[in-house]
């Protein structure tokens, strides 16, 4: 419950992760101006190596160096998530492992990508990671699209009887009428965490928790605004915020949104490197386009 409390009524950045010129190096000098930058703007807490923070294309030890930096950057400040998720169960069982040495307050674990898998097989992968840090919260990751294989709310309910430490989930569905059953699916100790932006008003409106946005690690004002609109029953506000967010989408690049994020981030004065390779970087200035929109706001 207090896990619940913790990132409940907020956004939680998917945070970027600084690398190296090389393109695979981890930069850790980088991580703590990172951390102050969103925690200054008021986050609840971070999500460390998922989605944006291309947690899946690092080497193992990378992760783990990742890992590190943020807990000796964040020191307490606020709930720090791990993404622990990997497309083999012994990678995924040593980086909870590490995670629950750390004491980090959660993880949280995307399903195997790539080649589809029976609910069967994805419980015994949750299994083992919960089995490998049995003292931390553990949030199943649902984003179908991009893994294949998704978190149905059948399977949701069968992990929640037999984990004690599941504590929810964070869906990126981009369909509400499927994350609504995923939503309904918690218990009263567990929370449902949003990670489409487009359609984030309607989801939080359903009763999602609250929000884990790979946009805001470099945009966090607006998901800020809208997320505390929404805890403080303001519809006018919520929906203006949320206005913005999506004029902010639409500046984002085709194909680039992971480079755009860190490029918006290099842009205020966050030195994150550009995205592994091969991934794309965009062209031309992208922060320049939405900082009018923000002052306007």
């Amino acid at each position: 419950m207090a896990f619940k409390q913790a990132l409940s009524g907020g956004v939680t950045p998917a945070m970027a992760t600084p690398l190296q010129a090389d393109g695979y190096t981890v930069n850790t000098a980088v991580v703590p101006h990172l951390v102050d930058f969103l925690l200054a703007r008021g986050v609840k807490g971070l999500f460390v190596g998922g989605t944006t923070g291309e947690g899946i294309l690092l080497d193992v030890a990378e992760r783990l160096r990742l890992h590190e930096a943020a807990m000796l950057a964040v020191n307490g400040r606020a709930p720090l998530l791990l993404h622990v998720g990997a497309n083999r169960t012994d990678t995924a069982v040593a980086l909870a492992q590490h995670a629950a040495a750390l004491g980090v307050d959660a993880i949280a674990a995307v399903t195997p990508i790539f080649y589809a898998m029976s609910d069967d097989a994805l419980a015994d992968y949750y299994h083992a990671i919960a089995a490998a840090a049995p003292n931390l919260p553990l949030l199943l990751y649902d984003i179908p699209h991009m893994a294949v294989n998704g978190i149905s709310p059948t399977l949701f309910t069968r992990l929640s009887a037999e984990l004690p430490s599941l504590a929810g989930i964070k869906t990126s569905q981009g369909n509400a009428q499927l994350i609504r059953p995923l939503i309904e699916a918690t218990n009263a100790q567990q929370l449902a965490l949003i990670g489409n932006e487009q359609i984030a008003l309607g989801a939080l409106a359903m009763g999602g928790h609250g929000l884990i946005s790979g946009l805001s690690t470099a945009v966090p004002e607006p998901f800020v605004a809208l997320t505390a609109a929404v805890a403080a029953g303001d519809l006018i506000a919520a929906q203006q915020a949320h206005r913005l967010i999506n004029q902010l989408l639409q500046l984002l690049p085709g194909g680039a949104r992971l480079g755009a994020i860190k490029a918006i981030l290099q842009e205020r004065g966050i030195a994150v490197g550009a995205v592994v390779p091969p991934r794309p970087m965009p062209q031309g200035p992208i922060w320049a386009k939405m900082e009018p929109l923000l002052a306007s706001s």
